[in-house]
């Protein structure tokens, strides 16, 4: 557990106990779903009062989490923002490092619950598709080994561009004081060519595994009309490919999330060095670099004067 959670154990222990039963009760809806229909086609409610029931207890169990969650992490980065920053630092990159502080708490409060649930809807979907239809199952494992390896494949692209982008980041509050525009519009110029490089390469995963889930969708539809399910069965089936497609998909992109995070947190656990790297793409900024007066020369102006 990142250290930035210590004395919070308890109350993320909750967070966390509510997130399996909120995402419990979603991965049972579809199946509910398929009872339902086959229950009032037959005549009866009692399905309907199942989907009721188990709908209304998981909006209960959902809103509840969030309502702790909101209150648990306002404090970590309360207490975080204080005690993490080294005066050491120079203005800039600690007041870089305390926005980054906030979007590692707002990862924390927002991306690991998706995460947790992304989990455990994988194992549970996968679960009722074994019972359901072999064959879309076996298809719902091969999609998700090959979303894996799409985003496995550009880790590393990542980890450069989420450490480009926080070294430039850091230096964002020298750039402003500076009052020069050029300097200005270079350090954004900076920002976007990382941030450009983080969207193209979401993009292209995004769209490779988008294919993925709509072949996985139409091999589901085609393998359960032919194996003759009725209506029921059929939904639920259908249902749970859709839930496993996002849950396959979302997972791979936490895990993006997670390498961002990562060098965050390394950069709030060491002390940073007196002159910061500059973000460039390639190299450093030797121009900006040459412009900053160094010690020895502030030195011999004092002793001229």
């Amino acid at each position: 557990m990142p250290p930035l959670l210590d004395g919070y154990r308890a109350r993320i222990a909750l967070s966390v106990l509510l997130i399996v039963a909120e995402t419990a009760g979603v991965v049972v809806v579809p199946f509910v779903i398929g009872v339902a229909v086959d229950d009032y086609l037959e005549g009866s409610i009692r399905g309907l009062v199942w989907l009721i029931g188990v709908g209304l207890t998981t909006v209960l169990v959902s809103t509840a989490r969030r309502l702790h969650d909101a209150r648990l992490y306002a404090q970590i980065y309360e207490r975080a923002g204080a005690s993490a920053l080294p005066p050491s630092a120079g203005l800039s990159q600690r007041a870089g490092r305390l926005n980054l502080l906030r979007e590692a708490v707002d990862f924390l409060e927002h991306t690991v619950p998706e995460i947790v649930g992304g989990v455990i809807a994988f194992v549970g979907i996968l679960a009722f598709l074994v019972a359901l239809s072999v064959p879309v199952f076996v298809g719902s494992l091969v999609m998700a080994a090959l979303v894996v390896a799409i985003y496995a494949a550009s880790t590393r692209q990542t980890m450069a561009a989420n450490r480009g982008y926080n070294d430039e980041y850091e230096r964002q509050v020298d750039v402003l004081r500076r009052g020069d525009g050029a300097l200005t519009r270079r350090h954004l110029g900076l920002l976007n060519t990382w941030l450009t490089r983080l969207s193209d390469l979401d993009a292209i995963n995004y769209a490779l595994s988008m294919v993925l889930t709509v072949a996985l969708q139409v091999f589901a539809i085609i393998t359960c009309a032919r194996a003759g399910m009725d209506d029921g069965t059929m939904l639920s089936v259908v249902l749970y490919v859709f839930e496993f497609s996002a849950a396959a998909t979302l997972l791979p992109v936490s895990w993006q999330g997670f390498l961002r995070l990562r060098d965050i947190l390394g950069r709030l656990r060491k002390t940073p060095p007196a002159n910061g790297s500059t973000g460039r793409p390639g190299g450093q900024d030797e121009g900006t670099r040459a412009k900053r007066p160094s010690s020895r020369t502030t030195a011999r102006g004092r002793d001229r004067g």
